[in-house]
């Protein structure tokens, strides 16, 4: 087992503080050096029960449970019982000890629940009562770890015990980070040449490059919320459909409008989706022939691909402005979105505007965390744009 810096960093804190901050940037090894520091103990035969929480249950299975598969497989350490993503329980033993995985949507699971050592992963997502519970109920300690991306939060306020500590890392921390994602968040330092190419952002370089605290400004929705379902007698306008594979997913958002209010359920936000697997989604979600499909009409074959699988699917407007206007459009409405929809409303949190070398907000949205809102404002602005305006765009698109 390969230790990383922020392991060596990790093992050496756990001597003298009961509680380790990891804080740091994107794809800093936070998550993997974690896992290693916990297993390490596993492999000496400690008997450590582990408790591992993140705020939202369905984060946990396509975040944390495909690392802890993918480590424990690679060092080739026996689980018991096999990971199962579709259990109810996740919880599991290595060696003599056991891993349990809780979202915090389902709380109730862990009370009175007692362990050795928590685990909270991306720590500013989550209320300061639940890492009370959990510190109160651990024998031994705690790590909780976040990228920086609010300046304020209880994560920031404990720092200031004598028995915290806090370890920063960045992606230089990394050893085994994949190039094209190092050159992604490179892309984010205010340098000239990345501002001509238009991919500075202070705001994203502070936080994701270099993991230092910096406050969230410019947050493009704010009149939104969350609700348990759509209400009876909503309108049904359609879905909206971005496609992803590698890096980035395929979201499918359902829009509809209520009271001149929208709603909006994004049952698909997924990685490596070929367009078969979004068809037989699309098939298991019961969307009927007649549904409307909009979607990104930079991928023709897929389109065209889902039509032919008996589906009203067709290409989304994509004129010049077109995504200032259709951010213009869904802000002119109150959003509520379905309580599922958890990535969705990970993407409307930190959704902004970019930020020129100075911090001054630019009119152009980051184009990151926008596939949920991408879809939605595809169907959008084909259900509830002005007509002549979204004609103008598709000429555009068009070149006519």
């Amino acid at each position: 087992m390969n230790a990383t810096k922020v392991l060596k960093k990790t093992i050496r804190a756990e001597k003298k503080y009961k509680i380790i901050c990891h804080e740091g940037g994107s794809r800093s090894s936070k998550t993997w050096s974690i896992f290693q520091f916990f297993l390490l103990k596993a492999v000496k035969g400690e008997g450590v029960t582990v408790t591992i929480v993140r705020d939202k249950l369905t984060w946990i299975k396509s975040t944390l449970l495909k690392d802890f598969a993918e480590m424990t497989n690679r060092y080739g350490l026996s689980i018991t019982p096999e990971i199962n993503f579709n259990r109810a329980d996740q919880v599991y033993n290595v060696n003599g000890s056991e891993f349990a995985f809780y979202g915090l949507d389902y709380a109730e699971k862990l009370h009175g629940r007692k362990q050795d050592w928590f685990w909270i992963n991306e720590a500013l997502e989550v209320e300061k009562r639940h890492f009370d519970q959990l510190e109160m109920r651990t024998t031994k300690g705690g790590l909780i770890d976040y990228n920086p991306y609010n300046d304020v939060g209880w994560v920031y306020d404990i720092q200031k015990r004598p028995d915290v500590c806090v370890i920063k890392s960045t992606m230089w921390d990394n050893p085994f980070l994949e190039e094209n994602i190092r050159k992604k968040i490179l892309s984010y330092k205010p340098t000239p040449e990345n501002i001509r190419n238009g991919t500075a952002d202070n705001y994203m370089w502070e936080v994701y490059g270099l993991g230092n605290k910096a406050k969230l400004q410019g947050v493009i929705f704010v009149n939104w919320d969350i609700v348990e379902g759509i209400p009876d007698g909503a309108r049904f306008l359609g879905y909206g459909l971005d496609f992803g594979f590698r890096n980035d997913p395929t979201a499918l958002v359902g829009l509809w409008e209520f009271d001149k209010e929208l709603y909006a359920d994004n049952p698909i936000y997924r990685t490596g989706m070929l367009n078969s697997d979004i068809i037989n989604e699309l098939k298991k979600l019961k969307v009927n022939s007649g549904d409307l499909i909009v979607g990104d009409s930079n991928e023709p074959k897929s389109i065209e691909e889902i039509r032919r699988a008996g589906f009203n699917i067709k290409g989304a407007y994509k004129g010049a402005d077109s995504v200032r206007y259709g951010i213009d459009l869904l802000k002119s409405f109150k959003i509520h979105i379905t309580k599922r929809s958890i990535e969705m409303e990970n993407e409307l949190r930190k959704y902004k505007w970019k930020e020129d070398r100075n911090g001054n907000m630019l009119n152009e949205p980051i184009d990151e965390l926008n596939h949920g809102i991408d879809s939605l404002r595809y169907i959008a602005m084909e259900k509830l744009g002005n007509k002549q305006e979204v004609q103008i765009l598709n000429r555009e698109l068009l070149g006519l």
